[in-house]
């Protein structure tokens, strides 16, 4: 049975955290520079997820145009 979704992204969230945390007690790095670093961190991703959507999309615009 899959997980719901909700605990899926719970887990996530306290994966990531955790990993920051351990980041920041292995360089001593203050938080005000990481935040730097995760804004980076973050635009990466959002540029990865603005190409999921457009592939999605794309796909099912050729899905629909093969069923016609």
């Amino acid at each position: 049975m899959d997980r719901p979704l909700v605990l899926v992204i719970e887990d996530a969230k306290s994966a990531l955290m955790s990993t920051v945390i351990t980041i920041k007690n292995q360089t001593g790095l203050p938080s005000t520079i990481l935040d730097g670093i995760l804004s980076g961190v973050l635009a990466d991703i959002r540029k990865d997820a603005c190409s999921e959507i457009a592939m999605a999309a794309a796909q099912e615009k050729k899905e629909k145009k093969e069923g016609e």
